[in-house]
């Protein structure tokens, strides 16, 4: 490194600054926000991570390693219900952790940004993108192993899945109660009815 440059640990850096991105929202976060938060001048704040849009999107990344690899570990769970299950508890956990601002840092800013910046959208679209197609191939080991039944359509679910973690998130931006974010998951899970129920409603039609 060049002399007179101040060296940091990047990680450390874009934590402090995912906090304050997490509390007060992309436009509501200021460059002196940033420099107090994270110690750094503007000039090696820009210099190591861009401009603030683009710091912004390389802290959407450390958002996405830092808690995605909690749900990736859970969907890899042999029992797919137990999978989608855990997905949920992981979620529920990081929302009840008062250590960490309330909501979702990309919920937060789908909700308040309005497609003000092309790159950061598309940044969000495809960690949730990633995120429905995980859980889509869980449902579809499901109904492989028969324990889902193949009349649910998985590709329609998995969206639907997305979209009440995306709603958990918003409402724990108003309600601090944890049981309120998991009784919403519980609901969400009441689709998951066992495969002998299906065969035994089929078996029990009347016959043409």
């Amino acid at each position: 490194m060049m002399a007179g440059v101040k060296q940091f640990n990047q990680e450390e850096v874009l934590d402090k600054a995912m906090e304050v991105f997490w509390q007060k929202g992309y436009e509501g976060t200021s460059i002196q926000d940033l420099t107090k938060a994270t110690g750094l001048g503007r000039g090696s704040l820009y210099g190591a991570f861009g401009d603030k849009e683009q710091l912004f999107i390389t802290v959407l990344d450390r958002y996405g390693d830092k808690f995605q690899a909690q749900i990736v570990e859970q969907l890899n769970n042999p029992n797919p219900y137990q999978a989608i299950e855990g997905m949920f508890e992981v979620m529920i956990e990081r929302m009840s952790n008062p250590n960490y601002p309330r909501g979702c840092l990309n919920t937060n800013t789908s909700v308040s940004f309005g497609g003000k910046s092309e790159m950061i959208e598309r940044k969000i679209a495809e960690r949730l993108g990633g995120l429905e197609s995980s859980i889509y191939l869980v449902l579809r080991k499901a109904q492989a192993e028969e324990k889902l039944s193949s009349e649910k359509d998985i590709r329609a679910l998995a969206r639907f899945l997305v979209g009440v973690s995306q709603g958990m998130a918003v409402l724990n931006k108003t309600f601090a109660d944890p049981s309120v974010i998991r009784d919403v998951a519980k609901v969400a899970l009441s689709f998951w009815e066992p495969i002998e129920k299906y065969k035994t409603n089929r078996e029990a039609k009347p016959q043409p």
